[in-house]
């Protein structure tokens, strides 16, 4: 009971933590709001242009921290993240894909966000079928995972070999990560996914934990491990993939939010997943502080500014476990 309480009042924490960066980057980054304004441009401002970034951080983040959870509790695998699948080439292709034809053949049938979310879906929909026949396991589907990953750079860096400079540019500027295109329904969908991602994955916490503790250990208990992997593959993807449509791909907040998660003492499935999300959600907003804050008036690729700070982070994640042991 009182290890309970203790985790509900830490994720308490984080969750104020979070709302008090948001609020702060809204009224104060990049340049402080001047409430003396006209009041028809100071709501603009405040509710079509930062209101719709600071949201849509706080959905993108929490979409890919819960994601990151998920990967790293089904395949037992500290370093997995939502892009262990291949879903950040493939869904980078298909954005690829959609410039190339407009800008060379003045065609595209889908716009690049959809179409990365139709290559990304296509990704793992190949991953379900090469793992059908070799097993659907943790190695297999890491090993299968890598192999789509580098197949679809590949695909990439020849389909940029033979584009035009301008078609290179927007596809560099896709695939670096922005908050800036997203719009209030963006925020709204991904904070549907995430809604319904979120309660799927409440509800099947207890086998998690379950599995945690190893395959034999969860067979003996009734869990049947394939369907939950499956499933949790399953939407697991389509959290990844509808984030990425949406701002591009941003790395390492997957990856890093679920370690601070159990850094902070919150152990459990249940707590791993809504401390992920929270954690995913706070490590986004403030990257996307710092990206428009750093170099103003420039705005630095947010997934630069999160990988900068993810590196550090898994280091002394690294050497405060090793000093732990």
């Amino acid at each position: 009971m009182k290890n309970g309480k203790l985790h509900w009042i830490n994720l308490s924490l984080l969750f104020l933590i979070l709302i008090l960066s948001a609020v702060l980057s809204m009224l104060l980054f990049p340049t402080r709001i001047d409430f003396s304004m006209e009041k028809s441009r100071l709501l603009h401002v405040l509710l079509k242009i930062r209101l719709s970034e600071v949201l849509i951080a706080v959905t993108a983040g929490s979409c890919l921290g819960l994601a990151g959870a998920i990967m790293q509790i089904i395949l037992d695998n500290p370093l997995a993240s939502p892009f262990t699948l291949g879903i950040s080439s493939a869904s980078a292709f298909g954005a690829a894909l959609s410039i190339c034809m407009e800008s060379n053949i003045a065609f595209s049938f889908l716009s690049p966000g959809l179409s990365a979310f139709v290559f990304s879906i296509l990704s793992v929909a190949l991953l379900f079928l090469i793992t059908s026949f070799a097993g659907i396991n943790k190695r297999s589907i890491v090993l299968v995972g890598l192999s789509l990953n580098f197949f679809f750079n590949a695909a990439n860096t020849i389909l940029q070999y033979f584009s035009t400079p301008d078609a290179v540019y927007q596809i560099t500027f896709w695939t670096t990560g922005s908050l800036t295109v997203a719009s209030l329904n963006d925020s709204l969908t991904l904070l549907i996914v995430l809604a319904l991602v979120l309660s799927v994955s409440l509800l099947f916490s207890k086998d998690l934990g379950i599995i945690q503790q190893g395959e034999r250990n969860a067979v003996m208990y009734g869990v049947n491990v394939n369907f939950e992997r499956v499933l949790f593959l399953v939407i697991c993807s389509l959290l990844a993939s509808s984030t990425v449509s949406v701002v591009g791909i941003i790395g390492f907040v997957g990856l890093t939010a679920p370690h601070i998660v159990r850094l902070i003492g919150l152990n459990s499935p249940k707590f791993i997943l809504l401390g992920s999300a929270v954690t995913g959600s706070f490590l986004l907003v403030v990257s996307d502080i710092f990206s428009k804050s750093l170099l103003h008036p420039t705005i630095l690729p947010v997934s630069a500014v999160t990988s900068l700070f993810g590196i550090p982070l898994l280091l002394f994640l690294l050497f405060s476990s090793r000093r732990k042991n």
